[in-house]
């Protein structure tokens, strides 16, 4: 069976995600613009996008090329590639397709919007066009709030302002990315960045896959605690250190999921405790994390989320195939078979050498993610955001909640094992 693959700009931190498309035995048709993707032996053909801001136009060319291939569906693991493939598989003839759910995900106002609408969990918000409108909202809010981009991940330009000073240095940060990220940014709106109420208590990632209009979890990651004013990714781990929480966010991502009507999609949110401890939706998205997340996940939990939802796509509309999605597939495991974290590799400096070196060796090492190369310069925010050499996954034995500090100490011991060199710049 064929499928065709969107990854317009990366697929380099996906390749667990190849990999499970792989294990179906699906022929795999790439949908990109990587450089040197015709030498990647993975994919039976490779398709080259052709340069366009024209979301509808790309979604024809991509359908044709599907056609023209007898390809019956797509899909794509890739943040901003989510709306496109929704609107290849609508021209394919496929029903299960939610475009406006995915173009919602890719917009956090229209996000604030929905999740309002719908008495959902969220943060107080106002969202700007620009930094003069900025200083004006803010008289709204009590200082310390969040500034945020209405786009991007992984914590890019978000920053916790605490008096007028830093609110126009953090409106200006925006602006920036802006500029640097327009791309990225949906086309239809003019809002650049969000203020939010400031949420001061612990900060999670669920993830899970909606099949046939159902939500299943696949797990509830730990996160760093950052006091602000910058908010850097680091330090996922797994198991979630309290179990007994889930059902309260299980609850909210079936509310989520009900209200935007979707049938097929990996599903991804961030939820954070208000100073009552409950918990509140930071932001969501129909994809679920990206990189080693999605390995650590199925090692923890064993429930295979990019697994599930390509067996969904290929089952589309057609009522038996959604019904047997689940048959001789694993059940979530109730009981945690590993303890897992992530470690991202934060230099500063120019980069000379980027490897996993003599971390490799180690029985709880699983895997090293270069993400930037060699002769780059790596900075810390706010001069520069998620400039960070690799990301690194470790993964121990689970026998209580104490591994779960633990296996957070391996991984800073293996990222100081990093053959990761960096000299002043």
């Amino acid at each position: 069976m064929k499928i065709l693959l969107i990854m317009r700009n990366t697929y380099a931190w996906h390749r667990e995600h190849i990999e499970a498309l792989e294990r179906l035995g699906l022929e795999i048709h790439l949908v990109t613009k990587v450089p040197g993707a015709e030498d990647d032996a993975r994919f039976a053909s490779v398709i080259r996008l052709p340069d366009s801001d024209d979301t509808d136009a790309q979604a024809r060319f991509c359908a044709a090329e599907a056609r023209r291939l007898g390809i019956a569906s797509a899909l794509t693991f890739y943040d901003s590639d989510i709306v496109l493939a929704s609107q290849v598989n609508l021209l394919l003839g496929h029903a299960w397709p939610r475009p406006e759910a995915d173009e919602i995900s890719r917009d956090k106002r229209r996000q604030r919007d929905f999740l309002e609408r719908h008495g959902l969990p969220s943060p107080r918000f106002a969202a700007v066009t620009d930094a003069a409108q900025g200083l004006a909202a803010a008289r709204a809010f009590t200082f310390p709030f969040i500034v945020k981009p209405s786009a991007l991940a992984a914590s890019i330009g978000v920053s916790l302002v605490r008096d007028e000073e830093e609110l126009r240095r953090a409106l200006a940060d925006v602006t920036e990315l802006v500029r640097q990220w327009g791309g990225y940014f949906p086309s239809d709106g003019p809002e650049i960045a969000l203020l939010e109420e400031f949420l001061p208590g612990r900060e999670v990632t669920l993830d899970g896959v909606v099949l046939a209009g159902r939500f299943h979890l696949a797990g509830v990651t730990n996160k760093m605690q950052m006091p602000g004013p910058y908010f850097e990714e680091d330090y996922y781990t797994l198991p979630f250190r309290t179990p007994e929480e889930e059902p309260e966010l299980v609850a909210v991502a079936e509310a989520v999921t009900a209200a935007l009507g979707l049938e097929h999609c990996l599903f991804n949110a961030e939820l954070r405790q208000d100073a009552e401890g409950r918990y509140r939706i930071v932001e969501f998205a129909t994809r679920m994390s990206g990189g080693q997340n999605y390995r650590n996940l199925r090692e923890v939990h064993g429930l295979d989320a990019a697994r599930l939802y390509a067996k969904a796509v290929l089952a589309g509309d057609d009522p038996a195939a959604r019904a047997a999605i689940l048959d001789g597939e694993v059940p979530r495991a109730a009981v945690p078979r590993a303890a897992t974290c992530i470690k991202f590799a934060y230099r500063e400096g120019r980069l000379m050498r980027n490897n996993a070196g003599d971390a490799a060796h180690s029985p709880y090492f699983r895997s090293y993610i270069p993400a930037s190369r060699t002769g780059e310069r790596l900075r810390r925010a706010p001069e520069g955001w998620y400039e960070i050499a690799g990301s690194l996954a470790v993964a121990a034995p689970y026998r209580s909640a104490a591994d779960v500090d633990r296996v957070e100490q391996l991984a800073a011991d293996l990222d100081e094992r990093l053959d990761v060199v960096v000299v002043p710049a």
